[in-house]
């Protein structure tokens, strides 16, 4: 906490002393015509605020305003309107694992960092499970595709998902918003926005709440249902600017989740499907019927215990051609799961992730804006982590059991430039770069098993590391309408510690950094007087030493580079305004992503399918408009998702029993309908989600040692009534 202070206290003093000693700013030249535009969305992927059709980076933005909508709850939905993207769980939403064309993580380990970095009003959040956003009172989401390393650090090697929250205006404003829904679903709401002091100081608080029964069903006499709703979230954001050209903005943000522990769906795979016990989990012991894909007989009434708390502090000081920005931030958080791992009711596998963490990170940058052809925005960044962590399996009704504990710091100090030169009105040249220095630690790790020989004594390692990402590409813009551009950008990602050592002390060890060299072309471009917007874009990937997880079973992994990997694929998205009452949206995706270079456990993989990289994505919405007379109208929207089969386990089928961890492609449909009344101000709505009752599952894991598979389902169909009154 006394970093957090310091960080603060030192921007506040640079703030101050440029405050003091500059004249007011001087105003922008005219924007770009399109920042007027009603139905533009404006990003700030490159750090500076441009239409989205303006970024040379593949970008899926939905707008806060249709988030309600498509009744988007949480992170973990971004991927039904985005192509490319996939998203898979083991645990609850709490704990999403991003997929971006390919580049994913077969870790779910506490301590892994994903290759998708995750970030809250331009605050970097490594603990993956704090990385399920609630989305309530946003402004926008922002998914970018592609290596994002020069601006947003080393671990966004896929990409980067971008929250941003409806910041404090200087007005009096509000809304609170309902729903309720089969399962006793019960979600609310709200936001209040005031001034304090007139064009000076502003407040916004806004909350979000959920509750709801268990959406799987536990048939063991007295025990709790499954994966249930349990949720409250509050953000406080207050603003100050002044007549000189300065802004800060402070925020807090408190997050609770208390569910039930997620309902597993696990299958033997011993003769007859049974597990190691003789049981087959998906059979009722008692009548020997096939139970449902969301019934379960579960022995253990486990928890799920999320806590969050942050603080972050964005100044904004405008010299005139140049904008000094300052983000600091403290976050620490709570994480517990306890995991009925075998699904039955027998006590064959137990597993409890439990972990404390503290991140603090600053980022200092200068922004130019320059009347010449060069403009360029430079910076320095610090973040810094530690991880307290627990792990605790239990198999075979505690024949074996194995405890883990460990704590982890990492520190990264980077520096950064991303520049663009403008050779004429239609020719731009972009790049940029970012030198990271890295240095982890792992301490006290120790692993106590109640089987002699077996276990890790008091043991530290760590690794230190500099390495450069970065970008350059051409961007050709022959007019407001059409945007076409050519990159090759350089992703990395520092090395990591086997966070699932438990067993024997050679499983503790340090993976190599992985690296990606990431080329692209694509078009932006508005058509029919901008009636259509298409986009599209082609990608080429050369992966090398991919940071890989090689599971034979819970209690025996290693962390390995997994060689080499090619990734080709496209994307397209569209949307038409095919009359001023009726949208249409689409988004496609295709990958081809295989292992080029691999060999596990003695078994060449080379030409197998890459992990979580479905060959297609498709995803569709439809909203039309009907005006009702005077200031009333009717909505109708629906949207769906199609994600064709994927594979969990790099031995795709060429290797029983990790053949089991591919799943099948599936459809998922949603829909909406909404009644406004005066313009807008109250709104009643009937919705639906997953309507086609889909039951594939969104993650898998093989347990060799209890001969079991095991997977996360996701929410079944649901539906119910919502509300909005805007104040």
């Amino acid at each position: 906490m006394r970093t957090s202070r310091l960080c603060l206290l030192a921007s506040a003093s640079i703030f101050a002393t440029f405050a003091a000693g500059t004249a007011a700013a001087q105003d922008q030249s005219a924007a770009d015509p399109a920042m007027g535009d009603p139905n533009e969305i404006i990003v700030t992927a490159q750090k500076r605020a441009q239409s989205v059709q303006d970024v040379p980076i593949a970008i899926t933005a939905v707008a806060g305003s249709s988030l309600g909508t498509l009744q988007m709850r949480s992170g973990t939905e971004l991927a039904r309107q985005t192509p490319n993207l996939s998203v898979s769980v083991l645990g609850n939403e709490d704990q999403p694992k991003f997929s971006v064309r390919g580049i994913a993580q077969s870790a779910f380990d506490l301590n892994a960092s994903s290759p998708t970095g995750i970030f809250y009003d331009e605050v970097f959040v490594r603990a993956s499970f704090l990385g399920g956003a609630q989305l309530f009172d946003m402004d926008r989401v922002e998914v970018l595709r592609g290596p994002q390393g020069t601006l947003f650090g080393k671990e966004t090697v896929g990409g980067a998902v971008s929250y941003v929250t409806r910041a404090p205006q200087f007005d009096s404003s509000g809304f609170i918003s309902g729903e309720l829904g089969n399962y006793s679903y019960v979600g609310l709401q709200g936001a209040a926005n005031t001034q304090l002091v007139e064009d000076r100081l502003a407040l916004r608080v806004s909350f979000n709440t959920s509750d709801s029964d268990g959406f799987v069903k536990n048939l063991l006499s007295g025990g709790r249902d499954k994966s249930n709703f349990n949720k409250v979230a509050i953000r406080t954001a207050l603003k100050y600017k002044d007549d000189a050209g300065f802004d800060a903005t402070l925020r807090y943000s408190y997050t609770r989740s208390s569910p039930e522990a997620v309902g597993t769906n696990v299958t033997g795979y011993l003769p007859g499907n049974t597990n190691a016990f003789g049981f087959d989990p998906r059979r009722d012991p008692v009548t020997d019927e096939l139970l449902d894909a969301r019934e379960g007989y579960y022995d253990r009434d486990g928890r799920i215990r999320v806590r969050g708390d942050g603080v972050s502090l964005t100044m904004n000081k405008d010299l005139g051609n140049v904008t000094l920005t300052s983000i600091s931030s403290y976050l620490k958080g709570y994480f517990l799961n306890e995991v009925d791992g075998d699904g039955s009711a027998a006590n064959l596998l137990a597993l409890d992730f439990e972990a404390r963490t503290n991140e603090y990170m600053q980022d200092m940058r200068l922004t130019t804006k320059f009347s010449g052809p060069f403009n360029m925005i430079a910076g320095v960044f610090y973040f810094r982590d530690t991880l307290d962590n627990l792990f605790h399996v239990s198999q075979f009704n505690g024949g074996f059991d194995g405890r883990q504990t460990y704590r982890q710091t990492r520190t990264s100090y980077a520096a950064y430039m991303d520049g663009t030169y403008d050779f004429s009105p239609e020719f731009s040249l972009y790049g940029g770069i970012r030198v990271t220095h890295d240095k982890a630690t792992m301490r006290n790790f120790r692993s106590v098993v109640n089987i002699p020989g077996l276990g890790i004594p008091n043991t530290n390692v760590d690794y230190t590391e500099t390495q450069p990402s970065g970008r350059v590409g051409l961007r050709y813009k022959p007019s407001s309408d059409f945007m076409a551009f050519a990159q090759y950008a350089r992703g990395y990602r520092s090395g990591g510690f086997n966070g699932g050592a438990l067993v024997f002390p050679g499983d503790l060890n340090t993976a190599k950094p992985e690296f990606l060299d990431a080329y692209e072309v694509g078009i932006k471009s508005r058509l029919l007087d901008r009636k259509v917007t298409l986009n599209l874009s082609a990608f080429h990937y050369q992966f090398k030493d991919q940071q890989f997880i090689n599971s034979i079973s819970v209690i025996n992994q290693a962390l390995v580079n997994a060689g080499r990997s090619r990734i080709n694929g496209v994307e397209a998205e569209i949307n038409a305004a095919v009359t001023p009452q009726f949208r249409l949206s689409a988004g496609l995706g295709y990958l081809d992503a295989k292992y080029t270079r691999l060999v596990l456990n003695g078994i060449d993989l080379a030409g197998n399918r890459m992990i979580e990289a479905p060959k297609f994505s498709f995803s569709g919405a439809a909203d039309y408009t009907v005006p009702l007379g005077g200031s009333s109208e009717l909505t109708l929207h629906g949207d769906m998702v199609h994600k064709s089969s994927q594979f969990f386990t790099a031995y795709n089928d060429k290797v029983f029993p990790f053949s089991l961890g591919r799943t099948p492609g599936f459809e998922e449909y949603n829909a909406r309908i909404g009644v406004s009344f005066n313009d807008g101000k109250y709104e009643l709505g009937l919705w639906g989600k997953n309507l086609s009752g889909n039951k594939t599952l969104v993650g898998v894991g093989i347990e060799t040692n209890t001969n079991l598979r095991f997977g996360t389902v996701p929410y079944p169909r649901r539906y119910g009534v919502d509300f909005q009154a805007k104040f």
